[in-house]
């Protein structure tokens, strides 16, 4: 190949990667940092870039000066705009240092208005730019009678948001915010030298020396486009209250699955012209070969490169990450746990010869059925725990079955239990009993896993959703109050069932009602007691008047309540008190709970209005 022509086919590749990365990083801003100025100032300016360069990408695929000139005139729409994206960003980085100026404000829109004017001039008229031309393989316009005042302009914008920009950096007070500012205004003149139209000024003169001018393309766009990359990296940075290990984490996995993707893909496909060319084989022959390999191989090639990445952007924190990982990797889903207890059941079957089964864990709702094989009736399931909540080993025949509680390693606590129909023939069981108790424990210890992780990630999703609302802080509060919310009667059941301890209490959203902020008054400001209080109160709302009585119709939701919750009595005990089986009781226990959830929504209502009745309108919840 002719060195000239391999020099052009690589800036077409230089120019195709950086179009690629200049709509990654345009969708990027508009994904994760819509709501900051500054991203959508940065955003115009991406998109100035994207345009022209999608038209040079396309001048490579044509010969005629005049099937040029379409799209030479066509890339006016992001030469126009490039200096009011200028003082978009520039007017919001100012503002973020405090200097708000409303002239400057309709001096932005005041350009963009300006840009589609100079776009329409350019596209309709040749008062602006004529005659599409080509000097050697470089197509160009030639200037109009209104070019240099379009010069004008064009430099003075750009010039006064660099301007602005070092001024805000000047005017910054934080060191860390200054550097970052630094960052962004030593970058962001890259889309001004990208859009530029030289040729219009040197037509003749670089084509001349085709060698040093494409040479000087292509160098020129690897700077910008490493350029583009710095302006967005510290954009990102930019009204966002994010920690910079999930910026940085953010922004490597948009690179590998975005631009460097992309790029990737491209550098196949100008191979596989090149390949096709030299085999003779035809190009609809290879592609799918090379596309199917193309995804395989980049599979592995993200893996490879990712470590280079997370030790460039997260050099501190790459062991903690590999940590995470590994947590991450360890968890237990549902599902997986219905599997793992299945083939446990499944194994403790075949060995005991028999085709029926069933494992059960407890959980804050009650017993739950986790896996079973055969015809089990619900009577079966319910009275498994009743039988082996006193005793410490299995296995245990009660009801045609053998029944093995599954207790916690530390603290011999009740999980579950693993119950096996009696089979038709006679079974020995000592030869068994050690491959039996291995199974036990591990079943044991799935389940105590999966209750610790469960009460970890509820944890982790508290702190999570406090994290979100501290990471956006330009979103108005929501003025809905916190009753009428859809988790509200689920906070109620968990708040309930932790009464008298536990970390779901402690983190209960209930915490926010502002009867449990009047009631902190009588309890010391302790929440927890005063929350304590205010559940105690809405049971009591529920009592009918009269006498007390177990088991009348009436009577029910309060007893069951107070039982229950108040004096932490067993769900057996309470089921035999009220003359109720224990799947009825839970039925029942679900309705107390929406009811009192009922009661603390109108008591908060109350209270509400006595608020605003002594003129103190009410907070919207979240603005304590």
């Amino acid at each position: 190949m002719d060195p000239l022509e391999l020099l052009i086919q690589i800036n077409f590749v230089i120019v195709a990667a950086l179009l690629i990365a200049a709509f990654s990083l345009l969708i990027y801003l508009l994904t994760y940092y819509f709501r900051s100025r500054s991203a959508r100032g940065a955003a115009w300016l991406l998109a100035s870039v994207f345009t022209v360069y999608l038209g040079d990408l396309i001048l490579f695929f044509i010969e005629d000066p005049h099937s040029a000139e379409r799209w030479l005139r066509l890339q006016w729409l992001g030469i126009a705009i490039t200096p009011a994206a200028y003082a978009h960003l520039t007017d919001a980085l100012l503002e973020r240092t405090g200097s708000f100026s409303p002239w400057r404000r309709w001096a932005v829109r005041g350009a963009y208005g300006l840009g589609a004017a100079w776009f329409l001039l350019a596209i309709g008229t040749d008062l602006l730019v004529h005659d599409g031309t080509a000097d050697g393989r470089a197509f160009h316009l030639w200037a109009g009678p209104l070019f240099p005042l379009f010069l004008v302009y064009f430099i003075s914008g750009v010039a006064w948001g660099v301007i602005n920009a070092w001024q805000a950096r000047r005017r910054t007070l934080i060191s860390t915010h200054r550097r970052r500012l630094t960052y962004l205004a030593a970058t962001m003149i890259a889309p001004a030298v990208g859009v530029f139209p030289y040729l219009l000024l040197v037509g003749r003169t670089l084509p001349s020396f085709p060698a040093v001018f494409w040479g000087m393309v292509g160098l020129g766009n690897l700077i910008i486009g490493t350029m583009l990359f710095g302006m967005v990296y510290a954009v990102a940075y930019l009204d966002v209250l994010v920690p910079d290990r999930v910026i940085k984490q953010r922004w490597i996995d948009y690179l590998l699955r975005g631009p460097v993707l992309a790029t990737f893909v491209v550098l196949v496909m100008f191979g596989l012209s090149r390949l096709s060319h030299v085999l003779g084989l035809p190009l609809a022959l290879l592609l799918p070969l090379v596309a199917a390999a193309t995804i395989v191989s980049y599979e592995i090639f993200s893996d490879w490169i990712r470590p280079l990445f997370e030790w460039l952007f997260l050099r501190r924190d790459v062991s903690e990450l590999a940590r995470m990982r590994r947590l991450s990797d360890a968890m237990i889903t549902a599902r997986d746990l219905r599997q793992f207890l299945e083939g446990i059941l499944a194994l403790m079957c075949e060995a005991l010869r028999s085709p029926t089964g069933f494992v059960v864990r407890i959980t804050p709702n009650g017993i739950e059925p986790v896996a079973a094989f055969g015809a089990i009736e619900q009577a079966s399931i319910e009275e498994t725990l009743s039988v082996v909540e006193g005793s410490a080993d299995g296995p245990i025949a009660a009801d045609g079955f053998w029944i093995w509680p599954l207790r916690s390693r530390g603290d011999p606590v009740l999980l579950g239990a693993i119950a096996v129909a009696q089979p038709a023939g006679e079974v020995v069981l000592e030869p068994l009993q050690d491959l039996l108790r291995g199974w036990v424990a591990r079943a044991a210890a799935a389940l105590e896993d999966r209750m610790l992780q469960e009460r970890a990630l509820s944890a982790l999703e508290q702190v999570a959703e406090e994290v979100s609302r501290l990471r956006q802080p330009e979103q108005a509060p929501s003025a809905a109050p916190l009753v009428e919310h859809p988790e509200f009667t689920h906070w109620v059941k968990e708040a309930l069932a932790h009464y008298w301890g536990g970390p779901r209490l402690l983190q209960s959203p209930l915490l926010q009602l502002r009867i449990v902020q009047q009631a902190m008054e009588a309890h010391d400001g302790n929440p927890i007691r005063a929350l304590r209080a205010v559940l105690a109160e809405a049971i009591e709302q529920l009592r009918p008047d009269g006498e007390r009585k177990l088991t009348a119709p009436e009577w029910l939701l309060y007893n069951l309540l107070e039982m229950r919750f108040i004096q932490g009595r067993k769900v057996r005990e309470i089921a035999q008190r009220l003359a109720l089986s224990e799947s009825d009781l839970y039925r029942k226990q679900r309705a107390a709970i929406e009811a009192v959830a009922v009661v603390l929504a109108e008591m908060e209502r109350r209270a509400a209005r006595v608020l605003a009745e002594e003129g103190q309108p009410p907070k919207p919840m979240g603005s304590e």
